[in-house]
């Protein structure tokens, strides 16, 4: 900064730059236009990294969104099969139900028949 001011001074005092101060400036914007340089592409990876963390941070997020609604559906399913085991116990009892009133039905069926069967040999006996 001091070699600027140095130089103010005398371009105010002859308003002529000397070569030397001309490649001085030129020298210095140079140097300036590379640290400018590196600033944005510090700049440009600074903002890379931050998409870079803010899609990280998104994963996560939707992750556990996802878990969340796996659960619910986990737990529809778990109640859904509970509900449908008590079914098919239900079931198989009206089952067995069903099979022990057939059976008895099947039983009163055949002694009615022994019945009538007897009936008509004890009549075809007493006819002759």
């Amino acid at each position: 900064m001091e070699t600027w001011h140095h130089n103010q001074s005398s371009y105010d005092e002859g308003d002529k730059l000397s070569a030397e101060d001309i490649q001085m400036f030129e020298s210095e914007n140079v140097q300036l236009y590379h640290e400018l340089q590196g600033l944005a592409e510090e700049v440009e990876q600074i903002e890379r990294n931050v998409v870079d963390i803010a899609h990280k941070q998104y994963l996560p997020l939707n992750f556990r969104i996802q878990v969340t609604l796996q659960k619910a559906d986990i737990e529809r399913i778990s109640n859904t099969v509970v509900g449908t085991t008590e079914n098919v116990k239900d079931a198989n009892e009206q089952i067995k139900q069903a099979i022990q009133r057939n059976a008895g039905l099947r039983v009163w069926i055949l002694f009615f028949l022994l019945v009538m069967s007897f009936s008509l040999l004890f009549l075809d006996w007493y006819n002759d």
